[in-house]
């Protein structure tokens, strides 16, 4: 199999299937439809010699940009109408060609016609025409009355075409020929474009990076073939028999000059006008509107519409909803690779004033602006930095990687006389707290406190200097930055008032309560009469944490949503309402108001997906993952944490532990030791998660390992420890269960009594569903008492923890088995199993096994392997999708039904179409519409 077939086994049976069917007599009509380089001609040329092979007469032509000028030109050439054919009725048509007099085309198109008609009596014939959509307009109605024999003449017609756009008739001839066989040449899968480049280099597979940078390529298998020839002809391409990969030294993404050569050549297929427009749409990126398409290009949208129709039609760009993205990163690239430096440069620029003249949003000027400077020689002008003075805050809060990547740029080129200077710096240092990089944010603080005389930029700067240091932990530094800000004079009341609400946040940390309350106050008296927002809103919130710390959940919810009012919808809070957002559905959760919490996590995952920072989106996803664990929704969960590994850049070390945690958890639970162990690694576990935040999910992921390799005691004493150590008030509860059920079955009753004292003492505080129900849960286990279990289970029922409540049953079985109750064993034995098929935890349900098993007690029910491809192999959630992909909807829409995350969505609908081998979403409806019948569209309860 050749390169351009690589891919194609589908296509390949289909096509094999219609050359039986002329062989064996019964004719049809075929179109092969794709966009250039997708493979069309191969397919073609693979029936041809599949057809001759099979004993067909074969007759094929390609059509070209002057076969419009000549009519009939096409079909003649197809039918090898020329002087030299040795056919008397042959010669007869291309005699009558030169005739003159009358119009001979009309003749000319009936002995067409019988000449056709004549072949077929002699045996099978296929007539097949490359390049469609260039026949003239003769030839192609000759096509269509000609695709009306072969339903009695043993007549295979095969057309391969580009989509039609404009040619009215070329639509109209495939749209009235209703029995014919369509053959939609799509993409290549992830998979299949691998296995291409493999096959292009020689090598078995090929590694994550070129894996990638063949995605720019968007399945083209042209375009494919050209980026691995031009990455190993220029020599960024290390492989082997066993791999082949990108070179250490190709990291920049940019294409090989050859290649963007290359593939910027072959576009002649639309008109210069357009070509012109796309170099325009790809200063913009992958994905533009209209309206910024003619702001930069400075033409009114009528006369972009030709130009855009073509680009659609030729399918070099697609519709986005209302925006316009290209339908090939590569493409785009190349038309900006290729555009001189110096002209490139200078449209960006231009650009970027055109976007800030017509009031387009600060992120998309920046981008354009940040552009404009990408050669080491290039310097922003007066302009620039006056637009950033003007907009460089904003532009930190709404795309701070952007606007640090400017301001480093900029501020090299001001004297310290200039009066830009101060402002220019304090937005760099907001582009770093924007980021989540504290230390440079606390180093960038301190020198620009250090040299600014203006007490508006010091007060601003001694805020981000007291959080930079709250963040690494330097507690009593940011308390002395403070107060020393509280000493000076002349503060305006805001920045007061987030001051002493920072030093709120800093005695909270601390554990000193009164100290935090009379920091909150303060910030609250200061805040109110100024309407800063911001500060009313930080001060809310470390009273509503400072509530939760002390389990007054129900109170500390009422101050988290003061504190989301406050804060409003302004862009430069979105970071801090998300952090409400996501404390106030935790609570919402822990109070048992699982549907409020819901309403909350979807808001919150919405919000962030629309303007989040990306370490603020990436908390936002982890905190996502973390409720999907808790409620059992684990496909959504695994969901979440891909899309928030891929902004393991951004996360803190407390967010890269949650991920690590919660990745090793449920790929323990999954059995997926590898998986499992992989995570713990690079999580670098080295026995001191007891003093680490955001570390109880690996914690418990390092006790499950440890259990997993028959060691229950070094799973104890990893629990036993962090217990002694005493930290993490408030979230121990979900690992306490674990420590005294390991605890009591090694005879460690000491260890099994703290453990369960501890969980005692913590429901006392507030009375949290959550911890009471984990406190029921170690008594029953301490005490061995079903009643206690049963009120755990209950609560873990009411408050929908699915997996907490399949492991209380679990012990109750056991408890039930010890007091001689076979019978009631079984049957909680039996939910227990039910849920742990649902929840795919195969490794929770071989312990449980292995704890019944000494009972007499087993589950009827045998396991199935999940299968790995096909309808089967979806879960419950995917296959929950695939119904809604038939109904329809589209992933926002999709998202809003499930209370779930777009992203998470698209995780999901990649998911399903690398399971059912399909490349579209009209695949996964027929699907779905095959395997469900008339249930698609329901959805599950």
């Amino acid at each position: 199999m050749g390169p351009e077939l690589f891919g194609r086994d589908a296509e390949l049976a289909q096509l094999r299937g219609l050359a039986g069917e002329v062989a064996a007599g019964r004719g049809t009509v075929l179109w092969l439809e794709g966009e250039p380089g997708i493979g069309k001609t191969a397919l073609l040329r693979a029936l041809l010699a599949e057809t001759s092979e099979l004993g067909c007469a074969v007759h094929h032509a390609t059509a070209d940009q002057l076969s419009q000028r000549f009519p009939l030109r096409v079909l003649l050439d197809c039918l090898a109408v020329h002087p030299t054919s040795g056919d008397p009725e042959v010669l007869a048509i291309h005699e009558r060609l030169g005739a003159s007099g009358d119009d001979p085309v009309p003749a000319i198109a009936e002995q067409l016609i019988a000449l056709t008609e004549k072949l077929c009596t002699a045996g099978p014939l296929v007539l097949a025409i490359d390049d469609v959509q260039w026949a003239d307009e003769a030839s192609l109605l000759v096509w269509h009355r000609l695709s009306r024999l072969t339903e009695h003449l043993p007549l295979l017609l095969a057309a391969a075409v580009r989509p039609s756009g404009g040619r009215t008739e070329l639509g109209v001839v495939r749209g009235e020929d209703r029995a014919a066989v369509r053959i939609p040449v799509n993409p290549l899968d992830e998979l299949a474009t691998a296995g291409l480049a493999a096959h292009l280099t020689g090598a078995a597979e090929i590694g994550p990076a070129l894996r990638a940078t063949l995605g720019r390529a968007a399945g083209n298998p042209r375009y494919v073939r050209e980026m691995v020839l031009a990455l190993s002809r220029e020599q960024h391409l290390d492989a082997d028999a066993e791999r082949a990969e990108l070179t250490a030294e190709f990291t920049d993404g940019a294409l090989p000059r050859s290649l963007a050569e290359a593939i910027a050549s072959r576009l002649g297929f639309v008109g210069s006008d357009t070509i012109g427009l796309l170099r325009m749409a790809a200063l913009l990126g992958p994905t533009f509107s209209v309206t910024d398409l003619r702001t930069v290009s400075e033409r009114p949208v009528v006369a972009l519409v030709g130009s855009v129709e073509e680009a659609l039609t030729a399918g070099l760009l697609v519709e986005s909803g209302s925006r316009l993205t290209f339908q090939h990163g590569l493409i785009r690239q190349a038309l900006h690779e290729t555009t001189p430096t110096a002209l490139r440069l200078a449209l960006h620029h231009q650009a970027a004033r055109a976007l800030a003249s017509s009031g387009a949003p600060v992120e998309r000027v920046g981008e354009q602006l940040m552009a404009s400077i990408a050669v080491d020689d290039a310097e922003i002008d007066d302009w620039g930095l006056d637009w950033l003075v003007d907009n460089g805050r904003m532009l930190a809060h709404r795309a701070p990687e952007s606007a640090e990547g400017l301001l480093a740029n900029a501020l090299p080129l001001l004297s310290t006389r200039d009066s830009r200077r101060d402002s220019l710096r304090t937005a760099r240092v907001l582009a770093m707290v924007q980021l989540g990089r504290p230390e440079q944010a606390r180093d960038l603080s301190e020198r620009a406190l250090a040299d600014t005389d203006d007490a508006a930029c010091s007060a601003e700067l001694s805020w981000y200097l007291a959080w930079s240091l709250a963040v690494l932990g330097q507690d009593d530094l940011a308390a002395e930055v403070v107060e020393k800000a509280l000493r000076t004079p002349g503060f305006d009341r805001p920045w007061l008032a987030r001051m002493h609400a920072v030093l709120g946040q800093v005695m909270l940390s601390r554990g000193h309560f009164e100290a935090a309350d009379a920091a909150v106050e303060r910030a609250l008296a200061e805040a109110r009469p100024s309407r800063d927002g911001f500060a009313l809103g930080l001060a809310l919130h470390v009273r509503g944490a400072a509530l939760a710390r002390r389990c007054d959940l129900a109170e500390a919810v009422i101050c988290y949503e003061q504190a989301g009012a406050a804060l409003g919808d302004a862009p430069e809070n979105t970071d801090l309402r998300l952090t409400v957002l996501g404390n106030r559905m935790t609570l919402l959760f822990g109070l048992g108001q699982a549907e409020e919490a819901e309403g909350a996590l979807h808001e919150m995952l919405a919000m962030a997906e629309r303007s989040a920072t990306p370490a603020r989106l990436g908390a936002v996803r982890l905190s996502a993952a973390n409720h999907y664990y808790t409620i059992g929704r684990w496909d959504d969960a695994t969901a979440e944490l891909e899309a928030a590994a891929e902004l393991a850049d951004h996360l803190d070390p407390a967010g890269l532990r949650l991920l690590r945690g919660l990745s090793a958890l449920l790929a323990g639970h999954r059995d997926d030791r590898a998986t499992l162990r992989r995570n713990l690694r690079a999580a670098g576990c080295d026995g001191q998660l007891s003093t680490r935040s955001s570390a109880e999910f690996l914690l418990l992921a390092a006790a499950m390992h440890a259990e997993s390799d028959d060691d229950p005691d070094r799973a104890v004493r990893l629990l036993s420890e962090a217990l002694t150590a005493g930290t993490r008030f408030g979230t121990r509860y979900l690992w306490l269960p674990n420590l005294v059920r390991l605890a009591a079955d090694a005879g460690e009753t000491e260890i099994a009594g703290r453990a369960t004292d501890a969980c005692a003492e913590d429901a006392a505080v507030g009375a949290v569903p959550n911890i009471v129900a984990a406190s029921q849960h170690c008594r029953g286990l301490l005490e061995r008492d079903p009643t206690a279990l049963r009120a755990a289970i209950e609560l873990y029922g009411s408050t929908n923890q699915p997996p907490r409540c399949a492991r209380a049953l679990e012990d109750m079985a056991v408890v039930l088995a010890e007091r001689g109750e076979p019978t009631s064993a079984r049957a909680a034995y039996a939910r227990a199993v039910q849920i742990y098929q649902d929840l795919g935890a195969t490794w929770d349900l071989r312990r449980a096994d292995s704890r019944m098993r000494p009972h007499g007690v087993r589950h009827t029910r045998g396991r199935r392997r999940r299968a790995t491809n096909g309808w089967e192999s979806l879960t419950p959630t995917e296959r929950q999708i695939a119904r809604l992909v038939a109904d329809g909807l589209p992933n926002p829409d999709i998202a809003a039904a499930l209370f779930s995350s777009r992203r998470t969505v698209e995780v999901h609908v990649s998911h399903i179409l690398a399971k059912l081998g399909v490349r579209s979403r009209v695949e996964i409806a027929v699907e779905a519409t095959r395997h469900d019948g008339g249930e698609v569209g329901t959805r599950s309860a």
